[in-house]
């Protein structure tokens, strides 16, 4: 089967690379996969490195790529010439079905794959609740409504992301799947045991995220001020870069706690993961999660609040809190976790495993081509 993925931005966010993973499982089973892009934008060389990665992988495997210079995020007039670029794109690929990733190249795509093959269009979340000014919601939302019906199938990371989509009147039911953002369980969980034989849990916990508003450090550093009240020695660990970081450094010297906070900026996860006894992660808007997934691989339990969709993919081995309220939510990373925990956690991550996704997506894809 030929495959046209699009996306507008390439780095090493959860959207990226599942679409780069998705990409590059399916040429490597044989399928002629075309990925299109708008230009890699500047990242950290730890980050540029993961993207090399996969990228060359995707090479390897006989995938192709193609940049779209217009393609980028931000709304302009260059929209226009992203849209003239991808029709023609598309009509010189002439792909069996045309998969679509996160919304501007969702809308584009839908627009100028309309008539060439089915398309299917995957949000990765959405992007109504912290994202953007509200005004930039509401022109999104208005798109998003016109725009779903031109394809055969949309595709939501969780139940939750597929209900909260469906609420906002995009789609109706019967387009909306449910397929994960799978996760290299089996190899985190196997790495994760392999490094605790010889890593000290020295910190209490940790979160993992680009340091964005939209990924609440801002409401976990407020509640880790709480924790050290009651706890001075408990160490938090923040494993990401962005432009937050200098306002959150600042929290954390503001309310006392600059001590008790490590930021480690870009790098693996898995490292920290294992260091720590707790996962973290108070979101305000979330699709998914892939940070929580990779925890729970790593027998992790988690404390989670924001996001509806945290929640779910947590199961029973999360507790739910409200980050609004530092004292519950401090209590949740201070009680004890039952025995059973690490068992409970990988049980809740093969949900959302690689293989979990595959089998999904190819359900997808054989319906939209029916």
């Amino acid at each position: 089967m030929r495959i046209a993925h699009l996306i507008t931005r390439i780095d090493a966010g959860g959207s990226a690379v599942n679409t780069l993973l998705c990409a590059c499982l399916q040429a490597e089973r044989g399928d002629e996969v075309w990925l299109v892009h708008g230009p890699l934008q500047p990242m950290p060389a730890k980050e540029r490195e993961t993207v090399d990665a996969l990228l060359a992988r995707l090479a390897g495997a006989g995938g192709k790529r193609i940049v779209v210079r217009a393609l980028r995020r931000e709304i302009g007039v260059h929209d226009l010439a992203a849209l003239v670029e991808l029709y023609r794109t598309l009509r010189r690929i002439r792909p069996d079905l045309i998969h679509l990733h996160t919304s501007k190249a969702g809308a584009l795509g839908r627009i100028a794959g309309m008539g060439i093959a089915p398309i299917v269009h995957t949000p990765h979340g959405h992007v109504f609740g912290g994202y953007f000014p509200r005004w930039k919601e509401r022109l999104f939302l208005a798109i998003e409504r016109m725009l779903a019906p031109r394809a055969k199938r949309l595709v939501a990371l969780t139940e939750t992301e597929k209900r909260e989509q469906l609420a906002l009147g995009i789609g109706r039911a019967e387009q909306w799947r449910v397929v994960p953002s799978g996760v290299d369980v089996d190899g985190i969980r196997e790495r994760a045991q392999a490094l605790a034989a010889e890593t000290p849990k020295d910190f209490l916990a940790v979160s993992v995220g680009r340091l964005v508003p939209v990924k609440g450090m801002d409401r976990l550093l407020r509640v880790w001020r709480e924790v050290v009240r009651r706890k001075p020695e408990a160490r938090l660990a923040i494993v990401g870069e962005g432009p937050e970081r200098e306002r959150l450094a600042m929290l954390a010297a503001r309310w006392g706690i600059a001590e008790q906070v490590v930021f480690a900026g870009f790098a693996d996860p898995l490292p920290w993961l294992v260091r720590a006894r707790v996962f973290a992660l108070f979101s305000r808007n979330e699709g998914q999660g892939r940070a929580l997934v990779e925890a729970l691989a790593a027998g992790l339990p988690a404390v989670v609040g924001g996001a509806p969709a945290l929640a779910e993919v947590g199961g029973d081995a999360a507790r739910v809190v409200d980050p609004e309220d530092p004292a519950a939510a401090a209590e949740a990373f201070l009680a004890p976790w039952p025995e059973d925990i690490a068992a409970r956690a990988w049980a809740r991550a093969k949900l959302y495993s690689i293989e979990a996704m595959m089998e999904a997506l190819d359900a997808v894809y054989r319906e939209a081509l029916a």
